[in-house]
C-alpha cells in the first residue's frame, strides 16, 4: 500500500519542479517581447499568449506539488489554539472536502477540455494559438493529480491514528496578574 502512495507524492514533487522552469521561459519570453516592442518598435503577436500559456500550465501543474508538500495558503489561527484532537478531525475534514471539491472540478473540466481539444479550440486573437485546447484539458490532469495527492494524504492520515495516541494536553491555568484591591 505504501509504494503507490509514495509514487505518486514523488511524481507530484518531481512535476513541480519541472514546471518551474515553464516560469523562466516566460520570463524570457516577456523579455524578448519588451525588447521587440521597445528597442526595435516591432512587437509581437505571440509573446503575450505563449506567457499566458506558459504561466496558466505553471500554475495549473504545480497545484498537485504544493498539496504534496502542504503548502496552501491556509488560515491557522483556529488550528493552533485547537488540541491534538481536533486538529486531526479538522484536517480529516480538510481532506474530505478537497476530496469532494477536486473530483467535481476534474469531473467538469473534463468534459470541456474534451471538448476543446475535439475542435481544437484557439484563442481568437491575432496570434490564435490553441491555448484553450491544451489549457482545459490541462485542467482536468491537474485536478486528477491534486485528487491522488489528498487521496495520498488521506490514507496517511488515517494511518496516522492508528499509530499514535491522540491525547489531550494539560493546559496550564492562567493567573490574574491584576493586583488585589486590599
Amino acid at each position: 500500500m505504501q509504494l503507490p502512495l509514495q509514487l505518486i507524492e514523488s511524481f507530484n514533487l518531481w512535476l513541480g519542479r519541472q514546471v518551474a522552469w515553464l516560469y523562466l521561459a516566460a520570463v524570457a519570453a516577456t523579455f524578448y517581447e519588451v525588447l521587440a516592442r521597445y528597442l526595435f518598435n516591432a512587437p509581437t503577436t505571440w509573446a503575450f499568449e505563449i506567457t499566458i500559456f506558459l504561466c496558466a500550465t505553471g500554475y495549473l501543474l504545480s497545484g498537485p506539488s504544493v498539496t504534496a508538500r502542504d503548502q496552501h495558503i491556509a488560515i491557522t489561527s483556529l488550528v493552533e489554539i485547537a488540541s491534538p484532537r481536533v486538529r486531526w478531525w479538522m484536517r480529516l475534514l480538510s481532506l474530505v472536502v478537497g476530496l469532494f471539491a477536486m473530483a467535481g472540478m476534474a469531473y467538469a473540466a473534463w468534459f470541456s477540455g474534451i471538448h476543446a481539444l475535439r475542435i481544437w479550440e484557439r484563442t481568437g486573437t491575432a496570434y490564435n494559438a490553441p491555448t484553450p485546447a491544451l489549457i482545459k484539458p490541462m485542467i482536468a490532469v491537474a485536478g486528477i493529480l491534486v485528487l491522488l495527492q489528498l487521496g495520498t494524504q488521506l490514507v496517511r492520515h488515517v494511518q496516522a491514528l492508528s499509530l499514535i495516541h491522540i491525547s489531550e494536553p494539560t493546559r496550564p491555568r492562567l493567573v490574574s496578574r491584576m493586583p488585589s484591591s486590599a
